[in-house]
This record gives structure tokens, sequence and C-alpha cells, in this order.
């Protein structure tokens, strides 16, 4: 399995954020940062890559979210005043999340979603393409 490897490194920092939870089956909400550009322009890979990366949070007990999967089902992310919503939207869910994820090699939207988690005081893991932990 893709991530093996860092399977630990992501099961651990799930169970940390499960600590002290009063439901044995609460899963906190992983916020995704990954490339977001070829996703909105529907690049197919890179669209897959982004949801296994969301089946690798699911499968370690998180509850993945990834507004480049969800947003650009019902927003125009080519008209700037509904891309401005989208960003709202993106700052709203990030505060939600009990932390960040973050794969890859960082793109200028990744940049900025990492700048936003940390201002936001979130704490951010980083893995690799494989979905190992760096």
């Amino acid at each position: 399995m893709k991530g093996s490897e860092s399977m630990s490194e992501a099961t651990i920092a799930i169970t940390k954020l499960r600590q002290d939870k009063l439901n044995p089956h609460y899963r906190p909400m992983i916020f995704v940062i990954a490339p977001f550009t070829e996703v909105v322009k529907s690049d197919a890979k890179s669209t897959m890559t982004v949801r296994s990366y969301c089946r690798f949070i699911y499968q370690h007990g998180g509850i993945p979210v990834c507004p480049q999967l969800y947003l650009p089902q019902f927003i125009n992310m080519h008209h700037s005043r509904e891309f401005q919503v989208a960003a709202f939207i993106n700052i709203v869910l990030l505060t939600k999340c009990a932390e960040a994820w973050s794969f890859g090699k960082p793109t200028h939207d990744m940049r900025y979603f990492i700048r936003l988690a940390k201002r936001k005081n979130k704490n951010i893991r980083y893995f690799n393409n494989e979905m190992e932990a760096n």
C-alpha cells in the first residue's frame, strides 16, 4: 500500500487528535493541502492523486477536507467573484479542521494554504507524493 511506511506516523497523529474525546468513533477533520490548480483544471491524473491523499487520511482515521475536489462541483473557479467566495469557504473549512496535511512538493497554491494554516495556528504535517512523512 502506498504510504505504508508512514502509516505509523499518520496513525499516531490521528490517535493523538482522538485523545480525550468522549465519542470512541471520533474522527478529526484534516485539511488536505495538495496541488489546487491542476485539479480545478480537471487534470485527471492530479485529481486521482488528490483523491488518494484523501483516502490515505480516511484509512488512518481522519475525515479529509479537500476543497479542490469539492468546490468545483458547484462553484465556477474561473469567475472572479465565485473564486473569491471559494477562497472564503477555504478559510472557513480550514478553521474547522484539527490539522492540515500537505502532500508533495509545495506549489504556489499549496504555499498559500500552508501560510494560511500557520496564521490559523494549525499543526501542519508534511508528506511526500508517496504519502511518506517528511
